[in-house]
């Protein structure tokens, strides 16, 4: 890999980097460390606290657990020049807009231009109290607003479900300029079996219609109908290989036990002192009838 092409890859990771998140006047210590797990959720690490109520380090680990990393780092002070001094750029979180001239921005739409800033310095996400959000003396000195579009009755976020909103935007926006590590959401690989083939679907088919057959499933002139059904549901579900052998195994399951219970039944028949199992499945007309009726309003 060339420099030029390093560069482009670690952009993403450079620009989370260069994001200092502040959060003005905390009140609740939860809150805090709610924040602070979503910042470890989007590979944020910096985050710097004004004049905050409570501070419990230990505490907020605690809740928001596997999150040193981002607590050690953690700055506090009393005012938020002091918070904001080495940055280039401010971004207010607010609820609306207080001027119609300052220039604002969602989340989504907002965030490429937000991560384009961070080429020159640091920039600061600032997010307000819980009670009374961020003062206008503070909205004064932020450049830019971020506003959340939501419930105009009832527009009120969480502290930390605003910040979980807004930096999920800033990652995936981080994620177009490469350099991030993506979660692999493919699952198990034993759980990605190839798609079962025709001739799988059809031993199934013969032998459920076998099974089905065994436990009295079919009545005078339905059979066909129901197997139709069942052809429907299961194409329908178009299983791989590892789901239709599940399927078969489970109609050989059904066959032996009926072989069981006919033996049973037969043995009990043949001797009078043994008391009669009620163990075994057994289904009534209605049932049946019940069955074949749902098939035809179902157009089988």
């Amino acid at each position: 890999m060339n420099e030029s092409s390093e560069s482009v890859s670690k952009s993403g990771r450079e620009a989370l980097d260069r994001i200092l998140v502040v959060l003005y006047e905390p009140q609740d210590l939860v809150n805090i460390a709610l924040v602070v797990r979503a910042m470890k959720n989007m590979e944020l690490t910096r985050l710097c606290l004004v004049a905050p109520a409570e501070y419990d380090a230990w505490r907020i680990t605690g809740i928001a657990h596997d999150t040193e990393d981002v607590v050690e780092r953690i700055r506090i002070v009393e005012s938020f020049e002091e918070a904001v001094a080495d940055t280039v750029r401010i971004f207010a979180t607010t609820g609306r807009r207080r001027a119609k001239r300052q220039e604002w921005s969602e989340p989504r739409s907002g965030a490429p231009a937000i991560l384009e800033r961070t080429t020159s310095g640091d920039v600061a996400i600032v997010f307000g109290r819980e009670d009374r959000g961020l003062p206008n003396d503070v909205l004064d000195l932020c450049d830019e607003a971020i506003c959340i579009p939501t419930n105009p009755e009832h527009p009120s976020l969480n502290l930390a479900h605003a910040a979980v909103l807004v930096l999920y935007e800033l990652r995936e926006a981080a994620r177009d300029l490469g350099g991030l590590e993506d979660r692999d959401l493919s699952g198990k690989l034993r759980d990605q079996a190839p798609p079962a083939t025709a001739a799988e679907i059809e031993q199934f088919f013969a032998l459920w219609q076998q099974a089905l057959d065994r436990i009295s499933m079919f009545k005078a002139g339905d059979q066909h109908s129901k197997m139709r059904s069942f052809r429907r549901l299961i194409r329908r579900a178009a299983p791989d290989g590892r789901e239709i052998r599940l399927l078969e195994a489970t109609a050989w399951r059904i066959l032996h036990h009926a072989d069981r219970t006919m033996a049973e039944l037969s043995k009990e028949e043949s001797d009078p002192d043994i008391e009669p199992h009620l163990d075994s499945p057994t289904y009534s007309d209605s049932e049946t009838d019940s069955s074949a009726e749902t098939d035809t309003a179902a157009g089988t």
